[in-house]
């Protein structure tokens, strides 16, 4: 079995990485990666990719050419290789290297494939489907090199989503211990999950290529690792995004450290800070909470300037039927969120409202709403019923951690992690309290 090292350069090779060529040159013919970089597996933090030498700001580091992205497009292109009398779309690049089609048992399902059929699937469903056949196809796979380098499903197992679909001793137990709103939000993963599976599973009913512990991998692969990229096929936001090897062993930090280009030259990345050697380079996957990071990624931060506090469930329970359909109405309805700056202004709305008995014919309420007037008069008692909600959860985060959670069966990382997310709750709500 091969180790890291010889992965790395089985994939660098794959990608026809080019080590003396200067990266500001305009060249298109190969991918690059500065010598600068190197990957490593460290203990706690898995792999990331690190400054070899001083790196300094605004260096471009790598360039993937389009023909190693794995994403809608490129996907089509490999499968409609193995169906000639389909002409492939004009919104596909024609210049991507795609190898001859193979005939095997995975060619042979390729090549029943209609073009409908294929511009119907959602990116995920078409490229979650081309990961567990080309990783069927093992060594004869032209992706080989990058599916080797993909995380394997047992180091995913700190997201919500594989302790349900794979049935993990004490899943329930654990998915019970969630806070409400990350249950709600991995509920929402779950629903996304199911609908592609479905998806996905009927388009290979009749062969042995389909298990839901691969497809669960070849999906948390794409939705841990993926980056945005607009592609043609695209049938909305969600669609927009590309695989891209060696940029996706950068690990996410809050702070943007590293950007994305992408232009005639392939996907490339450079940096908005410097790096000493030794540093770990970073890029941000965006404004995400660690809840979100959790069940979406499966990790947290030990700190986030994105966290916050959903009481959304607290202030709906104490709405008026009339409070309720005013905020309804308004567009105001839901969302109440705290973070370490204060209330969101929808939290401030609903807690104006709490204090109109008819909110409907309020000129004070609508005034602050349109933002003619700063809502200075609810502020004192908006803030009283904010300090009970924030010290009830206080208690409740304090029960939580208090309590014993020995589950055993190997659960204490995902106890651990369900944990931070309690003490991240715990520290907002006692620092808005005390501002």
């Amino acid at each position: 079995m091969k180790n890291i090292d010889e992965k790395i350069e089985a994939l660098l090779a794959w990608m026809g990485n080019d080590k003396s060529e200067p990266l500001n040159t305009s060249s298109k013919s190969t991918s690059h990666v500065s010598e600068k970089l190197e990957v490593k597996d460290v203990a706690g933090s898995g792999r990331g990719l690190y400054a070899k030498a001083s790196i300094m700001r605004n260096e471009r580091l790598i360039r993937i050419l389009p023909s190693y992205l794995l994403n809608f497009s490129t996907v089509l292109a490999h499968i409609l290789k193995h169906n000639p009398a389909t002409p492939l779309p004009t919104s596909v690049p024609h210049n991507l290297y795609v190898p001859a089609a193979r005939n095997d048992a995975v060619g042979g399902i390729y090549s029943k494939m209609s073009l409908e059929t294929l511009l119907s699937l959602s990116s995920f469903q078409i490229v979650s489907l081309f990961l567990m056949l080309e990783t069927a196809r093992g060594t004869d796979s032209f992706w080989k090199p990058f599916i080797e380098m993909l995380p394997e499903i047992e180091e995913l197992l700190l997201c919500p989503l594989v302790w349900k679909v794979m049935k993990m001793p004490q899943a329930d137990k654990l998915w019970a211990m969630l806070p409400r709103s990350t249950r709600k939000h991995s509920e929402s993963v779950l629903v996304r999950f199911e609908k592609d599976m479905h998806v996905v599973s009927s388009l290979l009913q009749d062969t042995t290529f389909f298990s839901t512990k691969t497809f669960l991998w070849a999906w948390m692969c794409i939705n841990s690792r993926c980056l945005y990229m607009e592609v043609p096929q695209a049938k909305d936001a969600a669609d927009n995004f590309t695989m891209a090897p060696y940029v996706d062993f950068l690990n996410h930090l809050s702070e943007d450290q590293c950007g994305i280009k992408i232009d005639a030259l392939g996907f490339q990345v450079f940096t908005s800070t410097s790096y000493k050697p030794g540093d770990e380079l970073y890029f941000s996957y965006g404004p995400h909470s660690n809840e979100f990071l959790l069940c979406e990624y499966g990790f947290t931060l030990d700190q986030n300037k994105w966290n916050y506090v959903d009481i959304t469930q607290y202030l709906t329970l104490l709405f008026s039927a009339k409070q309720t359909q005013f905020l309804q109405k308004k567009g105001y309805y839901g969302d109440y969120t705290v973070n370490g700056d204060g209330m969101s202004f929808r939290a401030e709305i609903a807690l104006a409202t709490l204090q109109e008995p008819e909110p409907e014919s309020s000129r004070r309420l609508n005034s602050f709403l349109e933002g003619t007037t700063d809502g200075s008069f609810y502020e004192r008692q908006s803030q009283i019923l904010l300090g009970r909600i924030l010290s009830k959860l206080i208690a409740d985060c304090k029960s939580k951690l208090n309590a014993t959670h020995a589950l055993g069966d190997g659960t204490q990382p995902q106890v651990d992690a369900v944990l931070s997310l309690y003490r991240d709750m715990k520290r907002i709500c006692e620092a808005a309290i005390t501002t």
